[in-house]
């Protein structure tokens, strides 16, 4: 009891100047046990409890495990989940197959489009110089190296693209490699981007998830 008190003048102080507010918010927290602000009413409330529609999971000294509003939700000492939270939606991107077994998209590199070839073969991103030319980018800044090709070894310059963007989603300081020349006739977007999705193929459909 004594340490039930401890903790709600604790609570009362933390409080003591904070705005009423509609949602939930910890303001004091203990083992087994917690002190919540729910739509501006305070509620002490223990575990496997449900008051004000929040049932209290968990809880220790430094968060409480709740649920509220369907969700299972984690709350620290002074944060709050308004009324109306709702978690942020993954977005995703859907590509169908081509008829030569491939995949095909549009993506924005630095702001502009270019058609590319999905290949999770490649390391990373890989486009020409023609290419590099057209987007503004300034390769031979790049880091010069060597690059198999089917015309041989060329020079090619590893770089990093300002922002590549598929959908809605973009994706920043990309690692890119440029080839020098005209090769790969179709920039290939390879795992330097991919690895920041989740792929998943079924039936003809590449869905990339954004992580």
């Amino acid at each position: 009891m004594r340490l039930l008190k401890l903790v709600m003048l604790a609570a009362l102080l933390f409080t003591a100047n904070m705005n009423v507010f509609a949602g939930v918010q910890a303001v004091g927290l203990m083992q087994n046990m917690a002190i919540l602000e729910v739509d501006g009413e305070r509620v002490v409330i223990r575990k496997g409890e449900t008051k004000q529609g929040v049932k209290l999971v968990d809880s220790n000294s430094n968060q409480a495990q709740i649920e509220y509003n369907g969700k299972v939700l984690l709350l620290q000492l002074g944060s709050s989940i308004a009324s109306s939270y709702t978690p942020p939606k993954t977005e995703s991107v859907r590509l169908y197959r081509a008829e030569n077994g491939h995949y095909f998209t549009q993506v924005k590199i630095n702001g502009r489009t270019v058609n590319t070839l999905v290949d999770t073969g490649a390391t990373k991103v890989a486009i020409s110089s023609d290419v590099a030319k057209y987007l503004g980018i300034n390769y031979a800044k790049g880091e010069k190296g060597k690059s198999s090709t089917a015309s041989g070894i060329v020079t090619s310059y590893s770089l990093r693209a300002n922002h590549i963007q598929i959908g809605s989603i973009k994706k920043y300081n990309v690692p890119l490699s440029v080839i020098e020349g005209s090769f790969p006739d179709i920039p290939l977007l390879g795992m330097s981007f991919l690895n920041q999705f989740g792929l998943n193929e079924d039936n003809g459909v590449l869905t990339l998830t954004d992580k």
